[in-house]
């Protein structure tokens, strides 16, 4: 009798070993992304609204620094139609937006800081040991404080706001009124901005 092969007999598939996970993350080749949609977009103002630089966000979408810089520019050569350079537009626009918020945000904090008044709550936790009949015991008492204070005014911000916001005050500030004639000033380095923040605030609670 003719022998019968072993393979032609097993109706099991070989198992295949799978490919390792970092198998084609070297070709270079960035990932597929809906430039039409909006997740893309969505995710690049949340990364550069958090901070992420251009090569960091090019990481984290999976494009190399140089294809990211191409889609900014215009010059990616898969957004060379009317609809790349709507891409390119966008792109360019999600990423002013998100990092103008930035500097919103700082200048809401830099101003609350300077105007002072934020409520703080200071937390301070004590514990000791109880003390039965003048002994002192393993047991413990813990008493919590809190307290609540305003910040006070930020005489140097006050004076950096007031120098890139109001032209009279960057006047004085420079030495060019010279009716400020009740101005604490040093001749040698100008006016002393924070005396007069300081002069201001007293006259004005006299008043």
């Amino acid at each position: 009798m003719p022998k019968v092969s072993s393979k032609a007999t097993n109706n099991h598939p070989q198992p295949q070993t799978p490919p390792p996970a970092w198998k084609g993350m070297s070709i270079g080749r960035p990932p597929k992304h809906d430039y039409n949609g909006d997740d893309f977009y969505d995710e690049v103002f949340f990364l550069a609204f958090n901070g992420a630089t251009d090569a960091e966000i090019a990481s984290a979408m999976g494009l190399s620094d140089n294809t990211f810089n191409q889609m900014k520019s215009g010059d990616y050569e898969h957004w060379q139609d009317e609809k790349g350079k709507a891409h390119t537009e966008r792109l360019v626009k999600v990423l002013a937006r998100a990092r103008r918020r930035i500097v919103q945000a700082i200048r809401g904090k830099y101003l609350q800081a300077a105007l002072g008044g934020q409520e703080v709550e200071n937390v301070t936790t004590t514990t000791r040991h109880l003390k039965i009949d003048g002994q002192v015991t393993d047991d413990e008492e813990v008493q919590v404080t809190r307290t609540k204070t305003k910040t006070l005014p930020n005489m140097q911000a006050l004076a950096t706001l007031l120098y890139h916001h109001d032209p009279e005050w960057r006047k004085v500030q420079r030495g060019l009124d010279e009716e400020s004639s009740d101005i604490p000033q040093e001749i040698e380095s100008g006016v002393d901005i924070c005396k007069w923040i300081e002069q201001e605030v007293a006259t004005n609670a006299k008043s």
